[in-house]
């Protein structure tokens, strides 16, 4: 999978009212800024849109982890294509996405702090394995946090938005209409979401998701970096009790900003909330490109088959 460089631990000084102060900020519209309306009166957030805001999800728990120089320079940067730029005005700040609770911290019950730990220091193991490196669905809120190489298309029709990701070519639709979450015994890779307009901003409750996804996890921690020490939300377990509460805000022509409320009493000592500015309006001509998430990734075949030769994968992927 690619990489891309670690964000490092932000300074704990950062008062906990400042955060709040700066996530309420974000979320607030240009003064005199009315959204554009669909046919049907909706807020109009159609339209194909790029990562806007690269932050770290969390501040550690333990003592920061830093790469060193030499570590740094193993760490690809990605370019798919000559004049490729990725997500041309990412917006890039130290404040963790996480503002609630103010600490910044992802609030892990003890128990759970140990497993994370466990996960994070066996991801050679396929069953703790990142679900994301086995091509699994990345879920919410996971799906929309920044990854430089993503893009989104948000269609809207009366009654409902779907959203798309070319992020493993995700895709999402969220009824407007009222109707229930689907049967408890139904397990999606994506949860099932129901939606519904506050004033200008779009609500989504989302349950029902596999017990195969995390919760967060954006860029790659280090190898061999403690899960106690990284910022990047890997290793977030949840249980079949996660409920999350989205808000998208289009809080200027080309900025939507992102909330999702995070609860799981089995796993979590509190709800938590991240806020962050997700999306940025992506030039016209922009298109989602194809995500072939196992071409030529022999080490993930290698994970879930056992096999052992490179030889053997790549003839898997001659067109016969």
């Amino acid at each position: 999978m690619l990489r891309q460089q670690f964000h490092g631990a932000v300074c704990m000084a950062i008062a906990g009212a400042c955060l709040l102060a700066l996530a309420a900020g974000a979320a607030a519209q240009d003064a005199g800024f009315s959204p554009p309306r669909t046919p049907w009166g909706d807020p109009d957030l159609r339209g194909h849109w790029l990562p806007g805001t690269q932050a770290p999800m969390e501040n550690p728990i333990g003592d920061a982890w830093r790469l060193t120089a030499e570590e740094l320079a193993r760490y690809p940067i990605a370019q798919f294509f000559p004049d490729h730029q990725d997500a041309p005005g990412i917006k890039n700040t130290d404040r963790p996405m996480v503002v609630d609770p103010p600490s910044g911290q992802i609030p892990l019950q003890e128990w759970a702090i140990e497993r994370r730990t466990e996960i994070m220091e066996n991801q050679d193991q396929l069953e703790v394995l990142d679900p994301r490196v086995k091509c699994l669905p990345a879920a919410v809120p996971r799906a929309n946090l920044p990854v430089a190489y993503n893009s989104y298309q948000i269609l809207q029709v009366p009654g409902a938005v779907i959203i798309l990701y070319e992020w493993n070519h995700h895709s999402r639709y969220i009824p407007l209409d009222g109707r229930p979450h689907v049967a408890s015994a139904i397990r999606l890779g994506m949860g099932d979401s129901r939606g519904r307009w506050e004033g200008d901003t779009l609500v989504v409750e989302v349950s029902n998701f596999t017990d195969n996804t995390w919760v967060v996890g954006h860029g790659a921690p280090p190898e061999g970096a403690p899960a106690t020490s990284i910022t990047s939300g890997h290793g977030v377990f949840h249980s079949p009790d996660l409920q999350v509460v989205e808000r998208y805000t289009l809080v200027d022509e080309n900025t939507i900003h992102y909330e999702a409320t995070i609860t799981d009493p089995q796993v979590f000592t509190q709800p938590w909330t991240i806020s962050y500015d997700a999306f940025n309006r992506a030039a016209d001509d922009h298109i989602l490109y194809e995500y072939a998430c196992h071409e030529g990734n022999a080490r993930n075949l290698k994970l879930m088959t056992g096999t052992d030769s490179t030889a053997s994968v790549r003839l898997e992927h001659v067109p016969r």
